[in-house]
């Protein structure tokens, strides 16, 4: 197995004993709220892109299609940009917003129309080959600063056992540098849940560096490989994506091949072939070797099944270039003692993180000290401890666990821009 293109996407490290468990403020903003409907079915659209016109400041909609985005004043004569997979966008001004809690937003389905001689089905290796060459110019040539909400949790059973969330400063590299990303801890907080009768002591390590490595166009090898030879790449259909036509490429391992890959489905700009978003799983399902590639260490009696793992990266478009804007991991697990109870009974884990950016700058850019910089090996629940501050968080001081990422960003967004020097 090919270990290079693995080994950063998570790592837990299991031993046996307990579980371990502004100044930004601009002095006057708006905060803008509302819910992202379907047109057609009414239903709600999660993950709905919404952003401000001229502005870095963006958000998603959570799992039932509501956003709370805070602008500054001077948005007020702006338009904010709602899109989504598959339905036209939408602008409205803002000043319309202002002051109104139940906005309702119908997006409408796009329907594309294709010539007599257009293909939208059959091999895609052509395409996505030509895709991977071309990410040094749809991508940004620049490094250039950037502001994240990062969360992590880990669940056992339906219960939330750890929940972490930090603002960070990111430096983001050129997408045509070999260098690595570096992120920071500027403000963080942290809840666990810890038991006497927990028996397993678990370390979410590098939980930063991975959602950084998802951003599959700064580091395609680590789910393509080199060229993508060892895939089977169909285009499944034309789908709009912010008013324009992207492919729809399913992707999956080719016959006979024994590596745990991936499999999942990328999404081009048809005319650029820019990578806009990747949805993909680890092909860990069945396998007894899957735990190897997540579990550092572990006792000879625990036996540890890994279930899912999910991945999401997800870019955004400013002036001809793309940039990353979103990554999300997802890994479900088993654990079963075998010298209790016959090993009949299990214990389930699901462990996630998500990263959304926030603000995004070329001023200023430069990298961070050595040692402020997260460290792939870092536990941040651990690191989180040194940089809280209950007056950042102001009265959103209780953590809650079962609201998305999108939820906390909204109550932080006037706080998740760039801060003065």
């Amino acid at each position: 197995m090919k270990n290079y293109r693995i080994i950063n996407l998570l790592l837990l490290l299991l031993c046996s004993f307990q579980l371990f468990g502004d100044d930004v403020l601009q002095a006057q903003s708006y905060t803008l709220r509302g819910r992202v409907l379907a047109g057609d079915t009414r239903d709600p659209l999660s993950n709905a892109s919404v952003t401000v016109g001229n502005l870095n400041v963006s958000s998603v909609t959570n799992q039932d299609g509501y956003f709370t985005l805070r602008v500054p004043a001077s948005a007020r004569n702006s338009r904010l940009i709602i899109r989504y997979l598959g339905y036209e966008n939408m602008e409205i001004p803002v000043i319309t917003l202002l002051d109104k809690p139940n906005n309702h937003i119908a997006l409408m389905p796009s329907f594309i129309e294709l010539g007599p001689l257009e293909v939208v089905s059959g091999d895609g290796s052509e395409l996505m080959r030509e895709a991977l060459s071309r990410i040094p110019q749809n991508y940004s040539t620049d490094p250039n600063m950037m502001v994240a909400f990062y969360r992590e949790s880990i669940k056992k059973n339906a219960n939330y056992i750890s929940l972490v969330e930090t603002v960070l400063d990111v430096y983001k590299s050129s997408y045509r540098s070999y260098e690595n990303d570096q992120a920071k801890i500027y403000i963080g907080r942290k809840a666990t849940d810890i038991t006497p009768r927990d028996t397993v002591l678990m370390k979410f390590q590098g939980g930063i560096s991975t959602a950084l490595m998802l951003d599959v166009a700064k580091n395609p090898e680590i789910v393509f490989g080199e060229r993508g030879d060892e895939y089977i790449f169909t285009i499944q259909r034309m789908i709009n994506i912010n008013n324009k036509p992207h492919y729809e490429i399913n992707f999956m391992p080719q016959n006979g091949i024994k590596d745990i890959l991936f499999r999942g489905k990328v999404y081009l700009d048809v005319e650029s072939l820019a990578i806009v978003r990747m949805e993909f799983n680890m092909n860990v399902e069945d396998r007894k070797d899957a735990s190897f590639i997540f579990i550092r260490r572990k006792p000879p009696k625990m036996k540890v099944d890994v279930e899912e793992a999910r991945y999401v990266a997800d870019f955004i478009e400013n002036n001809g270039k793309w940039f990353f804007n979103y990554s999300s991991t997802e890994v479900r697990f088993r654990v079963r003692w075998t010298n209790r109870f016959f090993g009949l009974f299990a214990t389930n884990y699901t462990i996630g993180s998500e990263m959304a950016i926030t603000d995004r700058y070329q001023e200023s850019v430069k990298k961070f000290p050595r040692d402020e910089r997260i460290r792939s090996t870092d536990v941040i629940a651990e690191k989180v401890e040194h940089f809280q501050d209950p007056d950042f968080w102001g009265e959103y001081n209780v953590i809650e666990p079962d609201i998305e990422i999108t939820n906390a960003i909204k109550r932080l967004s006037g706080r998740l821009l760039r801060r003065a020097e």
